[in-house]
């Protein structure tokens, strides 16, 4: 870490000067983009997921440092063919030719975890996009979680205030699904699930799967034809109708069915006229047990409405560790926030950002959120941040409020 650093910063010395034409502040955050992008993509699968969701929030990041990071969508170097020869023979026992006919030698996508090859399933001559796992990331993903489960206990220890976002927790979750992601017998499952939880919905799809050309290290699939959200203007979709189904597909996953798909980035996202939206690589998921979604949903639908002593009272009485000294002045400043949400109109505001600074104000009193709220408000992010993109005047808010009102209807049918 300490040398790809170092490179790193020598990276953004010399972008920056290659730049200097385009006036300080677009070089600077196009030079510290490469940086980052290129340290992203040497410290390997899940720094690079982290440099996936930052490149989702065109609306809070500097446009030239996202467009930098968003090469690592699907643009992280490929691995060698030979690799991917060597993989595919050893998981089923035999010539790649004997599965697989024109099997293209250059990948159509390189990501963090694998990449992916087009090719012609020979037992049914269908089209298919062949995801081969990348060599030695077991070993790889490993490292990682031992480094940031590392620095996240150090951090907690020198900056106390850390331990109440629950920052170690939250790594170790992150690292968790990292690393059932590197199985890609688990996306198998994964795809399974979302099929069945959206069966009813015709605008939200997932690719068909090949299972007898399934391992834990290569999948066989569909191959998927559409367009890129890049794309999405100069085709003949209707952008409106996927904003909204792409925010009802991350409610529904969050509020409804507590299995979420936590790796929306853009790249792993095609879409079809008129307003169909297929959802890909679906190794790296959350999950929320039926209390946490519900819980949530409760605190959402609060804060939407402007119920702040209510906002106040769940994150307290849900916090895994709470050192309120004052709650009566925890409550009020809670209540003035939620409040001012409201004089401004929901419609007019951004609801993960309101949501960091209402956990700014959990972090002032003491009281720790629970670790899922982080993968919640990624999921969230990644909504608002394809609705700003591509339809400005959308709201998150509108678009949430029937689900969450839909959750606990639910619930309290059910008790």
């Amino acid at each position: 870490m300490a040398r790809a650093s170092l490179v790193a910063a020598w990276l953004f010395v010399r972008e920056r000067s290659r730049e200097r034409s385009r006036g300080a502040e677009q070089a600077t955050s196009r030079a510290l983009g490469r940086a980052l992008a290129w340290l992203c993509a040497d410290l390997g699968a899940t720094f690079i997921k982290v440099g996936q969701i930052a490149s989702t929030r065109g609306d809070l990041l500097p446009r030239a440092l996202v467009a930098e990071l968003a090469t690592l969508q699907d643009r992280v170097p490929a691995f060698d063919f030979a690799d991917v020869r060597r993989t595919i023979e050893l998981e089923f026992g035999r010539p790649l030719e004997e599965i697989y006919d024109g099997f293209e030698r250059e990948p159509v996508a390189a990501a963090s975890v694998a990449q992916v090859h087009r090719a012609v399933l020979r037992s049914s001559g269908a089209t298919v996009a062949v995801k081969v796992r990348r060599p030695d990331i077991v070993e790889k993903v490993a490292l990682d979680r031992s480094i940031l489960l590392a620095v996240g206990r150090f951090a907690e220890k020198i900056v106390p205030s850390l331990r109440l976002i629950a920052l170690e927790e939250a790594l170790r979750a992150f690292c968790n699904a990292v690393a059932e992601q590197i199985a890609l017998g688990n996306e198998a499952r994964n795809n399974v699930r979302f099929r069945e939880n959206f069966a009813d919905d015709p605008d939200i799809d997932f690719p068909l799967l090949y299972p007898e050309a399934c391992t834990d290290a290569v999948l066989t699939m569909e191959f998927v034809h559409g367009v890129h959200e890049a794309e999405l203007e100069a085709s003949d979709c209707d952008v409106r109708g996927i904003v909204t189904a792409g925010m009802r597909c991350v409610c529904r996953m969050i509020f409804l069915h507590g299995f979420v798909h936590a790796d929306l980035h853009p790249g792993n996202m095609r879409f079809t006229a008129p307003s169909h939206v297929m959802l890909l690589d679906l190794g790296l998921i959350g999950e929320l047990t039926d209390e946490d979604r519900i819980t949530t949903a409760r605190t959402l639908l609060a804060f939407a409405t402007g119920d702040g002593p209510t906002v106040a009272r769940l994150f307290f009485d849900n916090a895994p560790h709470t050192g309120t000294k004052d709650y009566a002045a925890y409550e009020r400043e809670m209540c003035a926030f939620v409040a001012s949400v409201q004089n401004r109109g929901m419609g007019n505001v951004e609801i993960t950002a309101e949501i960091g600074r209402m956990f700014d104000i959990l972090r002032r009193h003491k009281i720790q959120a629970r670790a899922h709220m982080t993968m919640v408000n990624i999921a969230l992010m990644t909504a608002e941040g394809l609705g700003k993109r591509l339809a400005p005047d959308l709201s998150l808010t509108d678009a949430t409020l029937p689900y969450l009102r839909e959750a606990l209807a639910l619930a309290a049918a059910r008790s």
